[in-house]
């Protein structure tokens, strides 16, 4: 996993960004989970921009809660958001905005479009299912609903894991741009943003995905050229995605407000 730390700067809130890159593996799990940061109590705000690329069934993430206190996971579909309404009118801002508000639209998003969300820790060292997005689930779905509403307890800290998959196990068809954001307490003083780029899943064997499998597997960082040729591919911020997440160039603007500010 590349990763690529960019330059902080200050909004008119005084609040400090921070970006960085990161990109997207083979033959994805637990193990291979990008990390986030860490969420410490009103002070920091976790932010990752990805895609489930085609042809790929699941992302792993992780993050750091360090204290006690109220956690709030946001998930939106963007693609999906950006099919009920033109592309040019619609922003990952508006979509984080419309799901701390709404956020059973948010969860029927994900789930409209085969997609499953999951969070997991790791309990008397067994990786344990803490909250879905699946109906059903009992503790666990309520959980998630906790999570979508900022008012899940967090009695002590420890490392939690997102897994973005599809619900039958079968790889997306398309391209599916999503945001998460993890927020600890009501307020937040320093702004993380994680644009992930993705893979051409398109371009992998079955002899590949396999060998990333193996090589994930023992923790090898070794790839082969095929897997290191695909990894540089493309970018998801890259063509019709640009008006969604409303990328600009300008120097005068902060990409971190501009992407996924969400007013609290």
């Amino acid at each position: 996993m590349a990763t690529t730390v960019l330059d902080a700067t200050v909004t008119s809130t005084n609040v400090k960004s921070w970006e960085k890159t990161t990109s997207d593996t083979y033959a994805d799990s637990i193990r291979t989970a990008r990390d986030m940061g860490q969420a410490r109590l009103n002070y920091s705000r976790l932010n990752m921009i990805t895609t489930l690329s085609e042809n790929e069934t699941e992302d792993w993430f992780s993050f750091t809660v360090t204290s006690r206190g109220k956690l709030r996971l946001t998930a939106v579909n963007l693609s999906a958001a950006s099919q009920e309404k033109d592309a040019d009118e619609t922003t990952a801002t508006d979509e984080l905005d419309a799901a701390a508000s709404n956020y059973e639209k948010a969860i029927e998003q994900f789930k409209g479009q085969g997609l499953k969300v999951e969070v997991y820790q790791y309990v008397n060292n067994r990786q344990t299912l803490i909250a879905t997005n699946e109906e059903g689930n009992g503790d666990q779905t309520e959980a998630f609903e906790q999570l979508m509403r900022g008012k899940y307890q967090v009695k002590k800290g420890g490392t939690y894991y997102i897994h973005v998959t599809t619900k039958d196990g079968q790889p997306v068809s398309e391209d599916t741009l999503y945001a998460l954001q993890v927020q600890l307490g009501d307020k937040y003083e320093h702004d993380y943003v994680t644009q992930e780029q993705s893979i051409d899943h398109t371009q992998m064997t079955e002899g590949d995905i396999a060998l990333a499998k193996a090589e994930a597997a023992v923790g090898s960082v070794a790839a082969s050229g095929s897997v290191l040729a695909a990894q540089g591919a493309c970018d998801i911020l890259s063509a019709g995605y640009t008006n969604l997440a409303t990328l600009r160039e300008s120097k005068n603007d902060n990409a971190a407000s501009r992407i996924l500010s969400l007013l609290v």
